[in-house]
């Protein structure tokens, strides 16, 4: 609306997701008086599907689940993203918007977390990339200690960045088999593995395991009461993440590691196994030679295929482009602010 003068009426908002994208999609075009449409597979969960419908959306469903998401981009390009003057299509993977507010928005909130403890810095920020959206508070955080790391997580189960594995898994929202547009590659320090079978455990030691939080691992008993009915399995993932992170970096306990969270023998069993056991096993360092080139190239196989020019997409090797991409708020948060207040 602030850019290029969209009013509803005029065209049908689009947006391919496995979930949580799609659901906002609907929600912000309801509110805002556009009709929408969520491009999603259709073994996701039956909630998602109706949260949508109950902002109005309309469906379109694909074949597969979680991890068959290009599927999804396929659907889009081939029906909405060539009907311009029908559709606007909000297409997370490759929309630098998305790169934009998470690195201004969620990078501040970050910075602002870790600066009341420890030493006020972040050693590493750590988040399994769905759409790779929420890795740019990473970029964020290095603008203001370089020497900061920036930890990308996959699935075990689909490790297409570290290896080239297509694999079905049972954490909603990340590893969907592709290097997203939006992901800088070459800021990304390190690459880890996450068992997805580690995720569902340890979601049900902060479920139903409250006694073994508190008296095997330490956490104070209103700490892990708090936990109960918030975490998923992408929360468990990313705290698994930055355990992993802190043991590799040899961390100690005045450094910051930031990430994202949105009978009881058993329950012990996986609470050290998942969290105290967490190994050092299948991470990548991607500052060794060879390694964000490669993600590059595949970034470059993939979305040449939707229409980038290769060229467009060479550019992202620089940090200059994102530096370029971000520098855009100043021109935009104005505009926005405009358009409110009309």
């Amino acid at each position: 609306e602030a850019l290029h003068g969209l009013r509803p009426g005029q065209k049908t908002v689009v947006g391919p997701s496995t979930g949580n994208f799609g659901i906002g999609t609907a929600y912000i075009s309801l509110l805002k008086g556009y009709p929408a449409i969520v491009v999603m597979p259709d073994n996701m969960s039956q909630e998602r599907y109706e949260r949508i419908r109950s902002y109005e959306g309309a469906l379109d469903l694909t074949p597969g689940t979680e991890s068959d998401v290009i599927l999804t981009l396929e659907r889009t390009h081939r029906e909405y993203v060539s009907k311009p003057e029908q559709y606007v299509v909000l297409a997370q993977f490759e929309l630098l918007p998305n790169y934009r507010f998470h690195r201004h928005v969620t990078g501040d909130a970050v910075v602002q977390a870790a600066g009341d403890v420890g030493n006020g810095r972040v050693a590493a920020f750590v988040s399994a990339p769905g759409s790779a959206g929420t890795l740019a508070a990473g970029d964020y955080v290095k603008s203001l200690w370089p020497e900061s790391k920036i930890v990308a997580l996959e699935p075990r189960q689909c490790s297409t960045l570290y290896n080239g594995g297509q694999g079905q898994h049972r954490i909603e929202g990340i590893g969907d088999k592709m290097v997203t547009l939006i992901h800088n590659v070459y800021n990304t320090d390190l690459l880890m593995l996450i068992h997805d079978e580690d995720t569902v455990r340890g979601m049900e030691v902060i479920q139903t395991g409250g006694e073994i939080l508190v008296e095997r691992l330490g956490l104070p008993e209103a700490t892990a009461r708090d936990l109960i009915g918030k975490f998923g399995p992408s929360c468990i993932c990313n705290i698994i993440g930055a355990i992993k992170t802190a043991k590799y970096l040899g961390l100690g306990p005045q450094d910051n590691i930031v990430t994202i969270a949105p009978t009881d023998d058993q329950l012990e069993t996986w609470a050290k196994s998942v969290f105290l056991g967490a190994t050092l096993g299948e991470i990548i360092d991607l500052n060794q030679p060879g390694q964000h080139d490669r993600l590059q190239r595949m970034k470059a196989e993939l979305w040449t295929r939707f229409g980038y020019d290769a060229t467009y997409i060479d550019r992202m090797a620089s940090q200059e482009f994102w530096e370029a991409e971000y520098a855009q708020i100043k021109t935009i948060d104005p505009l926005i602010e405009q358009e409110r207040r009309t």
